[in-house]
Formats: structure tokens, sequence, C-alpha cells
């Protein structure tokens, strides 16, 4: 997904920090784009011993593993002839709360198909992405592979694997029509980094868009005018969709304070303490 070039940073004025890069310099801006998880080349660093109580606040690994324990008394679960969860087992997962805050007020609306739950058709790709379910045969299964992870990981070691497969592989612009723009996703990094520094106050969204253009200019190439938007609103839509909505706010890192609607701004962003917990900071 994220695509490779052949030059890289390596003149000696790449170690020092720059004030576009709030203080990173260019190659450890390149390792947290590239190799973010590489501890020689990445300043970032994925902290272990994280609070569980923590972790059981944050409604999206709480979805995932209640969704698989469903799976578990109902295996092997047939699927529609389109490969789709049944509409039954979507209406339970309805009724369990099995939604994001967003959208309870559709709690009692009837789901006719899966694909009428956007959260519910995510939470099932994404588990056989991670391979922790299986289909075959037009019936849906757990894996000997999660039934293993459940068995030997600790609850921090699973919000980090849930994690890492989100942040790396999961394709954030799947469903959300804007354009693919690589370095939104592969930028997350910086993006945590910025709510941790200037997120104990709370600040506008366009407070962080303006620090993300500042850093990543190039990015607006991927967003040109067209006759419905401009470029610059359309970036703002997308960065505020899949990193704030769907991405820091799912994972618990932030809070959003205020008027929060799909269709709106008019919000304000507070970090949570999850969030300085997960993610550590080196000097390489």
């Amino acid at each position: 997904m994220v695509p490779i070039y052949s030059d890289r940073f390596n003149l000696p004025t790449d170690r020092y920090p720059l004030d576009d890069f709030e203080g990173f310099s260019p190659n450890e801006m390149h390792g947290l784009l590239y190799s973010p998880y590489d501890e020689e080349k990445s300043p970032l660093v994925l902290n272990t011993g994280i609070d569980d109580k923590l972790i059981s606040q944050v409604r999206f690994y709480d979805h995932i593993f209640r969704f698989l324990d469903i799976l578990k008394n109902q295996q092997p679960l047939k699927l529609t002839q389109k490969g789709n969860l049944p509409r039954k087992f979507c209406r339970t997962l309805c009724e369990m709360d099995i939604l994001e805050e967003d959208y309870i007020a559709f709690k009692n609306c009837l789901i006719m198909r899966e694909e009428d739950s956007y959260y519910i058709h995510l939470i099932n790709i994404f588990t056989k992405l991670i391979g922790f379910t299986k289909e075959r045969q037009g019936k849906l299964s757990l894996t000997k592979k999660y039934e293993k992870y459940l068995d030997c990981k600790s609850t921090s070691e699973m919000f980090l694997y849930l994690f890492r497969n989100f942040t790396r592989k999961f394709n954030w612009g799947y469903s959300d029509f804007y354009p693919e723009s690589w370095i939104i996703q592969s930028g997350f990094g910086f993006s945590i980094f910025l709510v941790q520094k200037y997120g104990d106050k709370p600040r506008e969204i366009k407070f962080y868009i303006d620090k993300y253009l500042r850093a990543f200019p190039s990015v607006m190439r991927d967003f040109p005018d067209t006759k419905y938007s401009t470029g610059e609103k359309d970036f703002q839509r997308c960065y505020r969709v899949r990193v704030f909505r769907r991405f820091l706010k799912r994972f618990g890192f932030i809070e959003l304070k205020g008027e929060d609607s799909l269709f709106t701004d008019d919000f304000l962003i507070v970090k949570k303490e999850l969030v300085d917990q997960v993610i550590k900071w080196r000097m390489l």
C-alpha cells in the first residue's frame, strides 16, 4: 500500500531537527513514515505495559472480541449467497450495542444486510484480515490463530496487535470515496505525536490540519479542485474522517467535545490518557 521510493535521506543535514517536522529530523520522519515499527529507523515506540482498565474502555477493542465471542457460539456461521453476514446475526450485534457512538441513533433501525452497518462490515473484514476468522465453503468460523492468541497473549499484546494491523494492513480509504492519499495513513505516527504534544488543551481540528500540512504540503496533490468542492476542503474532510474519527477516536486516543457529527467540524479535540501509555518516543 505504501509506495517505495529510491531517494533516501542521507545528507548530514538530514540528521538535524526541523520546525516543520515538530522537531523530528528528515531521517526520523522517513523512518516514521516508511518503517514506523522498526526500532533502528523510527522514533516511535510501542509500550507493552498498558493499563488493562484503559484498554477495556475502548469500544472498538471490546466490540471486536464480543463479535468473535458471538461468532464462537454460532460457528460455523452460514453466510449469505454474496458471502455476507446473515441478517439475524447483524441484528444480534446491534441489539448488543456493537455500534459506534456516532451511530447509536440508528440502533433501533432494521438492518436488512451487512452493508447497512459500515461498522459491522468493518469488524467482519478486519477480523478476517488479521487472521482471526476464516471463510470456508460459505461459512464463517474462528481460526486456530485466534484461539492461540487468546490463550497466550495479554490484553496489551492483543491491543497492540490490532493497532499494528489497523495502521499497516487495513486500508483506511476503504469505502470513504476520498482519494487514496497514502501519506495520510502512513503519517499516522506524526498525527499521534501532534495529539500527544498539543492535546492537553482542547483544540479545533484545523489546528492539527495546519500542522500536518506544514509537514506534508505535497499531500494536496492528491486532492485537486473539482466543480463540487475545493481540494483543501476535501483534504480536511478526509483527514478528519480517517485520522480523527476512524482511527484516533476509535482506538480511544482522543475525545471529541462539542457537536460530534460526521457532518460538522464544530468540536474540540482532547487527548486521552491511553495515547500516552501506548506510544512512546526515542531519540535516534
